[in-house]
């Protein structure tokens, strides 16, 4: 295993972690410790309370290596010396959810139990954003200067590519739009300054349907996806077109690719549909119904 595999599977805020600690707590509600005998429920209980306090040293016991220790040898102790009230809680319910006309109460209580798990991981992941903006803000000063030509004509391609509901208006914040910088290297998120009197595009909060997607020379994929916030632009984010990969954010590009050379990708409602041509609209007129 890799020193980056081994990182994804003990970061809280992976999609790697998220996806292995939601299936295996569905799984495990799935286990009715009823009908088996002493031995196997010993068995399934040694198991619950391992994969507890690996749970429990990822996600609560922080960074550093001791408390995630204690943690995990707390979380599974717990786990262990409270599993046979466990079952008993389990058994109560699932006769609940019987009575109350669950044809299958094991796999309501498993979805449940992904459900919280998933609420959970969804919680790591904000937290982990915040942290990394959080820590971005404190190692610099903020500073507004003018965008760069590339990640301007980079917007203007994809507010172009097709006629959408409030693209206008958001050409309209990119004219006056500033970069919000926190040093002079180079980020693979822009963030925007844009006055706040300016109309807002609808819907206030959202990904804009049309992505730019571009190829590395060494034949990696990637896409260019614009956020709004409070319906004015938020940030530019360059990441992997492949989400698994979404967290190795050491391996992407250097710089903003090419506008010339990226191709605009529309979100459908069966997936998504390239589109071959920018609908430019007319200048001083409003853009038109046709999508190319």
């Amino acid at each position: 295993m890799t020193e980056a595999e081994r990182h994804l599977l003990s970061d809280p805020a992976s999609p790697v972690f998220g996806i292995l600690s939601v299936t295996t707590m569905g799984a495990l509600s799935l286990i009715d410790a009823s009908t088996l005998d002493a031995r196997q429920r010993r068995a399934v209980h040694i198991g619950t309370a391992v994969f507890t306090g690996l749970y429990a040293g990822i996600t609560v016991g922080g960074k550093h290596l001791p408390l995630r220790l204690l943690a995990g040898l707390a979380g599974g102790a717990a786990a262990l010396r409270f599993a046979d009230l466990g079952d008993i809680i389990e058994v109560r319910l699932e006769d609940r959810l019987r009575r109350a006309g669950a044809r299958h109460p094991r796999r309501w209580m498993a979805a449940g139990a992904a459900a919280l798990t998933f609420a959970g991981f969804l919680g790591d992941r904000a937290a982990a954003k915040r942290e990394s903006a959080m820590a971005m803000l404190d190692d610099d000063s903020e500073q507004v200067k003018s965008l760069d030509p590339r990640v301007r004509s980079l917007i203007e391609g994809i507010l172009d590519a097709s006629d959408i509901a409030g693209a206008q208006e958001l050409r309209a914040q990119l004219a006056l739009a500033q970069e919000l910088s926190w040093g002079d290297e180079f980020t693979s998120t822009v963030y925007f300054d844009v006055p706040a009197d300016l109309p807002r595009a609808v819907p206030h909060d959202q990904i804009f349907p049309v992505r730019a997607h571009f190829t590395e020379p060494a034949g990696a994929t990637y896409q260019v996806v614009l956020h709004l916030s409070a319906g004015h632009l938020d940030h530019l984010a360059m990441e992997p077109t492949d989400q698994e990969n979404v967290d190795h954010a050491d391996d992407l590009p250097a710089e903003w690719p090419d506008p010339s050379k990226v191709v605009h990708v529309i979100d459908g409602v069966d997936g998504t549909r390239t589109v071959l041509q920018p609908a430019t609209p007319p200048p001083n007129t409003s853009p038109t119904n046709e999508t190319r």
